[in-house]
């Protein structure tokens, strides 16, 4: 008893002692609770992950891109995962792993992939007001590209009844073929067809510089060449163009006016004015002009972006870029193509993908991609004086000016099948002498039975 009372006792001390005891003196800085309750959701947010499959081998560039990104408000809770993805190889890989979960929010793919993922059901349509600010910002061409008229019930593109127009990427770089031209041998480009193939009739007959005896045509230094060969109607489209025929009809998307008659008069013009100069008497594809170029043997190629870096690593070679030359006063308009990102139509992380596909067309991201991967911006012309390194580089400019007179490659599932037709239309009249009356009767047959659309 005398234990339990001591223990009461003391007991009572300590309660008294502990309320006596004056607080701790609290800084200025020391915060007091006083039983307040704080909420730290907004501070402890639950990052997002989204997965990119984009073509960069060594990753450096969309490491670059994706710190970028994540300095900015709209990706500082999103965390990006990069994956190197060969751009034609993306959409083949979604369709097998994408339902998965083990494919790609966000995918890079070049033009003439859309209307087949679209089809595929693999690309989401962006929302009216992510388009409308893309399209504050992104050159006319890749918009254009990245556009589609579609028909979900159909299957079928192009204007119709049930048909919407929407964006289905974002264009990150576009390009177009141009003259290159040897700045040792040519002091201004022609700007004229005419003008060309008048210097290159003299440039032929005259002896070559090898001290061999022989002239220049007899080298096989002709003196315009392609990087391609001259049945690729890719290359032709600018004279096509000069000469009356754009595939596809006025806005290039309908399968059925895929237009090879209006092509004659082109096909007429190659084999009597272009092939004299460019091979003589050769076939389409005798005359391997990328070497005679970089060997600084020949003044002219029509290239493309690609060929640049092989062009300007190569010691000695002083080359410059100019407009495609008119022809009878008209000027060609040649294709431009584009590289394009979109965002995968059944991704569950679809808001964060829209983030950083808007991201890649920021200043900061196109100025990424100019200095590491030497890629022309998708940009409006006036936005470019913004990325830093573009109006001071010798070639950019340059290819930039040729867009402006370009047309959009077209996007609709039906140009697949208009190529291989295409390009044995100019071979049967380059090489075997079919008369080009003929020779477009065929190329149009030819095109409607692989696309399965019956006799014209």
């Amino acid at each position: 008893m005398k234990k339990i009372y001591l223990s009461l006792v003391l007991l009572l001390l300590l309660t008294f002692v502990v309320a006596c005891t004056p607080p701790v003196d609290e800084g200025p800085d020391d915060p007091v609770n006083n039983g307040q309750r704080y909420d730290f959701s907004e501070i402890y947010v639950e990052k997002e992950t989204i997965t990119v499959w984009i073509d960069d081998q060594n990753g450096e560039y969309m490491q670059a891109v994706i710190a970028a990104f994540n300095a900015t408000p709209e990706g500082e809770n999103i965390v990006v995962e990069h994956q190197h993805m060969g751009t034609v190889d993306a959409r083949e890989r979604l369709k097998t792993f994408g339902l998965t979960g083990n494919g790609a929010d966000i995918f890079q793919f070049p033009h003439d992939h859309l209307a087949a993922a679209v089809l595929e059901d693999l690309v989401y349509a962006l929302p009216s007001s992510v388009q409308t600010r893309i399209a504050e910002r992104a050159h006319p061409l890749g918009l254009d590209i990245a556009t589609l008229w579609y028909d979900e019930t159909t299957g079928v593109f192009g204007p119709g009844a049930n048909a919407v127009e929407s964006l289905y990427a974002v264009p990150m770089s576009l390009e177009s073929i141009g003259l290159y031209y040897n700045k040792d041998l040519v002091a201004t480009p022609a700007t004229t067809m005419e003008d060309l193939l008048a210097a290159g009739a003299t440039w032929n007959a005259a002896l070559a510089s090898d001290n061999s005896g022989q002239t220049n045509a007899q080298k096989g230094w002709y003196y315009l060449g392609t990087s391609s060969h001259w049945a690729d109607s890719y290359f032709m489209q600018s004279f096509y163009s000069a000469k009356g025929f754009k595939p596809f009809g006025p806005t290039l998307d309908n399968a059925e006016a895929v237009g090879f008659a209006q092509a004659e008069a082109a096909l007429t013009w190659f084999r009597d004015s272009l092939k004299p100069i460019v091979t003589g008497t050769g076939n389409h594809n005798s005359v391997s002009a990328g070497a005679n170029f970089v060997a600084g043997r020949i003044p002219y190629i029509i290239a493309g972006p690609w060929n640049i870096e092989e062009y300007s690593g190569t010691a000695g070679l002083n080359f410059g870029i100019a407009p495609l030359p008119s022809i009878g006063g008209v000027s060609g308009a040649p294709f431009a193509g584009a590289q394009m990102a979109a965002i995968y139509k059944y991704s569950q992380h679809k808001e964060a993908a829209t983030k950083f596909l808007e991201f890649l067309m920021s200043d900061v991201a196109m100025e990424l991609q100019l200095e590491m991967k030497y890629k022309l911006p998708a940009l409006k012309t006036s936005l470019l004086s913004n990325i830093d390194g573009f109006s001071t580089d010798p070639y950019m400019p340059s290819i930039s000016a040729q867009l402006e007179s370009a047309i959009p490659m077209p996007t609709i599932p039906a140009v697949q099948y208009y190529w291989g037709p295409g390009e044995s239309m100019i071979i049967s009249v380059w090489n075997t002498g079919v008369a080009p009356a003929t020779a477009v009767v065929t190329a149009e047959a030819a095109y409607r039975a692989q696309a399965g659309l019956g006799g014209a």
